[in-house]
Order: C-alpha cells, then structure tokens, then sequence
C-alpha cells in the first residue's frame, strides 16, 4: 500500500511538473509569436510607406506590391497594369477612400494589405502588398514553436520523472529502513519479552504451592530478564539520540567510566567464566554525553564478553595518546574474520560465531556515539586469535 502511495505520489509530481513547464512553454511560445509577427507586420508597413513616399509613377512598384495613383485635378486613376481585375478593383476602392491602412482579399483567397496616403499637390497613392508571404512566414514560425514546444515538453517529462524519482527515493529508502528497523527490533524484543513471560508464568504456578523462600533464585533470574530487555530498549533510545541528536559539552573522563562499566559487568562476566579487568593510566578527559559514552563502552564489554569461552580474558585499557583518548576492549575469544569487519557495525548485524547478550545494536551504537563524538571505531582481530575494539575520541 505503501509503495503505492509513492508511485502515484511520483505519477502525481510528473504530471504537475511537466505541466507547469508546458504551461509556462505554451505562454513563452505564444508571446514570441505575438512580439515575431507584430514586428514583421510593421516592417511590411514601413516598407509601404517608404514606396509611396517615393513613387513617381504606377508602372515600376517593388516585386509583390501594385500602385494606384488618383490626380488631383482631372481625378483619373491609374493602377499598375500587372494587377489583376480584382487588385485593380480593391485600388480604385481605396483610393477613393480616406488615408489610412487596412487589410483585405483580392479574390481566390489572395489577402493583400493596402496602404492609402495623400501628397503635397493634393493627389492620392495607393499600395497594396501581397500578404500570402506575411502568413507564410508566420506559420512557419507557429509550426517551428510547437515542434519547439513539443521537445521541450518531452525534455519536461524526463526532467520531471529523473526529479521526482529523486525526490521520492529518499521517502523509498526512508519507509525501507523503517521497516527493517521495526521487523529487526521485534525480532529482537521478541526472545526476552518470550522469556520473561514463560519465567513469569512458571513463578506463577509455583507461588501456589512453594513458599516465597524457595522462589528467590528464579525471581533474581526474573530481574536478570527483566535487565536484558531493557538493555535493548536502552540501546534503542541512546542509539536513536546519538543519530539525531549531538552530544552535550560536558567533561567525561573515560577512565572513570570505564571502571564503573567493568565493575557493573563483573556479575555477568563471573556467570560465564571470564576474568575481567580494565587498565587505565590516569585520567583521560573528553566532551560529550556521559550516557552515550557509558553504554557504548557497556556494548564494546558486553560484545567482547559475548564472544569469549569460559575461562576466557576480556581487558579494558584506556589510554590517552597526545590528543586523542583511546579505549581498547581486547579478548582472547573466537576472533573474527576480517572480511565481517565494516558489517558488523551495521544495525542488527552479528558474527557468524559467538553468543551472549548481543542484541544486534551494540557496535552499531557504538559508531554512532563515536561519529557523534568526532571521533571513530576500530577493530582488528583474526579467527581464533580474538579480537580488539579501539574507540577513539578527541582529548578535552
């Protein structure tokens, strides 16, 4: 339905962009036919009175044009004798009448236009010009302008479908990542909303018929449940924040938040066997959000601890190296394959080995907060010889 509606949105700016340039084209067109025959037409009036101005006689008019000439005193009239019957009639008319211009027909749908003048010694010319040329021309420049036109609407056309595909392919991409993101996030809600449920259920049944002292292990497993979830919808929101969101200008010094995640992490890590530690070498101040920061360091650990066997090492090093600050989270786990190295920092993206609590958004967060912090992600590592995580970020 969606896709749809895009389509007929693209179909509905083509149309409405191409008719406005067809539009303005027509108007454009019709006012340089307008200017073009206005001008021609009072070149053929100029060209008129010039030849009255100096004809002396009726036999020799320009090519296309035929005299009349009434005397003054004996009133006798005289037309060019290559005029015909009928062009001889409309110039005997017009010298009868007063000065002036007008168009008219001289028979067999012949226009011709007529220029009538008085002189000094009282007589009075007449000219008439064929005008077939005039029309010619003049439809030739029509026909010219709508072939014109007629590009230029088709050129609109293409313009206006490159423009909008343009245009709507953002909204496409838009509504596809929109999509993705929700189809990914329920998938990844989906296991511990299920987990927490069917947890919940049990203590359910077993409250009727064991005392509350014998429920506390599975209560703690509960909350341990109910963490997790909200460990993906924290990675949600600080996700979302550090896109569209720049960080406050507040001091944080990442040693410090690196010993409080490791510390926070030291519970989780004893569960699965795995020595954690974290190394500093004084403080190593930075601006930006301490939250965001917080919980990408939280996710580089968690990863990390993710991908480790039991009686595995995790260690957490910050540095500070001139002016940058970098954090190093390095294990001795599965490892990675390089080729994976820029897609595991996609949304929702996991490795091909490893487990834990990988939600599939903590490397992609952890870009985010780094780009959001003018600083970067790196990672390197081989299969089998685990891998180190490198988060750097400029110096306050």
């Amino acid at each position: 339905m969606d896709e749809a509606r895009l389509v007929q949105a693209r179909r509905r700016s083509v149309a409405q962009t191409a008719g406005a340039i067809g539009v303005v084209l027509l108007l454009v067109g019709a006012l340089m036919f307008v200017l073009t025959s206005r001008q021609e037409s009072r070149a053929l009036n100029t060209e008129l009175a010039q030849v009255l101005t100096v004809a002396e006689d009726t036999d020799d008019p320009p090519p296309g044009e035929f005299l009349a000439h009434r005397a003054a005193r004996s009133g006798a009239v005289e037309v060019t004798a290559s005029a015909s019957p009928e062009l001889t009639r409309v110039l005997k008319d017009a010298v009868g009448r007063q000065p002036g211009r007008f168009d008219t027909d001289a028979g067999d749908d012949h226009p011709v236009r007529v220029l009538v003048a008085d002189r000094a010694d009282g007589s009075r010319w007449a000219v008439a010009a064929d005008l077939a040329p005039l029309r010619q021309r003049q439809g030739q420049l029509g026909v010219a302008l709508l072939v014109a036109e007629l590009a230029g609407l088709t050129g609109a056309l293409l313009a206006a479908t490159l423009l909008a595909r343009r245009a709507v392919a953002p909204l496409a991409t838009a509504l596809t990542l929109q999509r993705r993101f929700v189809a990914d996030a329920s998938h990844e809600l989906r296991t511990p909303l299920t987990v927490l449920h069917t947890r919940a259920q049990v203590l359910a049944r077993r409250s009727q018929t064991q005392p509350a002292a014998r429920l506390t292990d599975q209560l703690d497993q509960l909350v341990a449940d109910t963490r997790a979830l909200g460990d993906v919808v924290e990675d949600l929101l600080v996700s979302a924040a550090a896109e569209h969101q720049p960080p406050p200008s507040a001091v944080v010094d990442l040693s410090e938040v690196a010993r409080e995640v490791v510390a926070s992490m030291q519970e989780y890590a004893r569960e699965r066997t795995v020595e954690l530690r974290v190394e500093t070498s004084g403080p190593a101040p930075v601006h930006g959000a301490r939250t965001a920061l917080r919980r990408a360091t939280t996710a580089l650990v968690d990863n990390a601890i993710g991908h480790v066997d039991a009686g595995g090492h995790v260690a957490v090093t910050v540095r500070r190296h001139a002016d940058q600050v970098a954090v190093e989270v390095t294990d001795d786990g599965v490892g990675l394959d390089p080729a994976e190295a820029d897609r595991l920092f996609e949304r929702f993206a996991h490795g091909t080995a490893g487990a834990g609590r990988r939600f599939g958004l903590g490397l992609a967060l952890v870009q985010q907060v780094a780009h959001a912090h003018q600083g970067s992600i790196t990672v390197a590592g081989a299969p089998g010889a685990g891998a180190t995580f490198t988060l750097l970020l400029p110096a306050s």
